[in-house]
């Protein structure tokens, strides 16, 4: 794999900016929604998603892994390997509940 490895956390900067880091250092920054007078409806709303995408951002490792068990587990049951403790689905419901809680 050639992204960052260890855990992803959302967490803050310096300036206050939502970005996502792992224990080495910050992997990306998100843009801070724009507040306009008149417009706290919309500013609200793209608030809502600028912390749920830094969510979906820290999870990417977490959902990749258990994307590649699922694909594995798929791949046994063709080959006719499947063995019922090869995945749980606690794996998907952690990755899913760290990307979306």
């Amino acid at each position: 794999m050639k992204h960052t490895k260890g855990e992803w956390k959302s967490t803050f900067g310096l300036r206050k900016n939502r970005g996502v880091r792992n224990e080495g250092g910050f992997i990306c920054f998100l843009i801070t929604p724009s507040r306009y007078t008149g417009q706290d409806e919309r500013y609200e709303k793209e608030m809502e998603e600028y912390k749920a995408n830094a969510k979906l951002i820290a999870a990417a490792p977490e959902l990749l892994n258990t994307l590649m068990e699922l694909r594995n587990l798929m791949q046994d049951v063709i080959d006719g390997e499947y063995k019922p403790d090869s995945f749980t689905l606690q794996s998907a419901d952690n990755a899913i509940k760290k990307a979306t809680k």
